[in-house]
C-alpha cells in the first residue's frame, strides 16, 4: 500500500471519530509485570482499565482497588484477593462494553495477546471458567480504532522519537515536559505491587485523557509530531504514472511552444 493511500485511509478512520464524538470512547487499561503463575496463567492480572468518552460526558473506572474498597477489604489485605477482585473487575468491565459494542472505542496499540483486548479476553475467559456461563462481549473490529496506526499512517512510523511513543508524543504536545503522572506500563505494574494502586490509575487518566486530546487536535491539524513525512508523499506523487505522464506533457508543450 503507498503512502498517500495509506494516509488517506488513516484520515478515513480520523473523520469517523469527530462525527459524533458522544459515541466515541476512548480505552486504555494496566496490567501487571508478572504471569499469574499461580493459577498456571501465561498473562498477567489486569489491573484496571480506563474509559472515557470523546465529548467529555462521562467517564468509567474498573479497577482492583476499587472493587476491593466496595467489598471493605483493606489496602494490606488486597493481594491477598486479587485473583477475585480481577473477577469483578472484569465482569464489570464487560457488562460496559455489552452496553457500548456499537460505539466507536479508540486505543492506543492495544493489538495483541500480550497488551490488549485479546489479553483482556484471555483473562476473563480463563477466570470465569468454571465460575460463570457469563459470555465475554467482543468489541466489533470495525468499532476499533488504534490512534498509533493513524498517526503512523498519517505521518510514517518515525511521527516521533522513542521507543515509548504515547510518552514522546505528550511531551512533544506540553513544551518537552512529561505529566509527572505518567507511568510506563512496567511502572504501572511496580507501583500495584508497591500497593500505591491510585498511581496506577491515575497514570491511566493521564493517558487516556492525552489521547482523547490528540484525536482532537489531531482532527484539526494541531497536534504535534516531529516528521509528518512529506518527503515520502513528495516522492511518491512524481513518481506516480499519471504525474510522470503530466510532466512529459508539460515538457512536450514547452518544448514545442517556440516552434508555433
Amino acid at each position: 500500500m503507498g503512502v498517500i493511500r495509506t494516509r488517506n485511509l488513516a484520515i478515513r478512520k480520523l473523520k469517523r471519530l469527530i462525527i459524533d464524538p458522544s459515541k466515541v470512547l476512548i480505552v486504555h487499561y494496566s496490567q501487571l509485570r508478572t504471569y499469574d503463575d499461580e493459577y498456571g496463567e501465561i498473562s498477567p492480572l489486569v489491573s484496571a482499565i480506563v474509559i472515557k468518552s470523546l465529548d467529555g460526558s462521562f467517564e468509567r473506572h474498573f479497577a482492583v482497588h476499587l472493587e476491593a474498597d466496595k467489598a471493605n477489604i483493606p489496602i494490606e489485605e488486597i493481594e491477598n484477593s486479587y485473583r477475585d477482585l480481577e473477577f469483578m473487575t472484569l465482569k464489570a468491565f464487560n457488562e460496559f462494553v455489552k452496553r457500548h459494542d456499537d460505539d466507536v472505542w479508540v486505543h492506543w496499540d492495544m493489538k495483541n495477546i500480550h497488551f490488549g483486548f485479546e489479553a483482556i479476553k484471555h483473562r476473563f475467559e480463563k477466570i470465569f471458567a468454571g465460575l460463570s456461563k457469563e459470555r465475554y462481549e467482543e468489541i466489533p473490529m470495525r468499532n476499533k480504532v488504534n490512534l498509533a496506526l493513524v498517526l503512523e499512517g498519517m505521518y510514517g512510523e518515525e511521527y516521533i522519537d522513542g521507543p515509548d511513543k504515547l510518552r514522546s508524543l505528550i511531551a512533544y504536545n506540553n513544551g518537552a515536559v512529561l505529566d509527572r503522572q505518567y507511568l510506563s506500563l512496567e511502572y504501572e505494574g511496580l507501583e500495584f505491587e508497591n500497593k500505591n494502586y491510585s498511581a496506577v490509575l491515575n497514570s491511566l487518566d493521564c493517558k487516556t485523557d492525552f489521547i482523547c486530546k490528540a484525536v482532537k487536535l489531531l482532527s484539526v491539524k494541531k497536534l504535534r509530531v516531529k516528521n509528518k513525512n512529506r518527503y515520502a508523499i513528495f516522492i511518491e506523487i512524481i513518481s506516480h504514472p499519471l504525474t510522470m505522464f503530466l510532466g512529459l506533457l508539460i515538457g512536450y508543450l514547452l518544448a514545442i511552444i517556440p516552434l508555433l
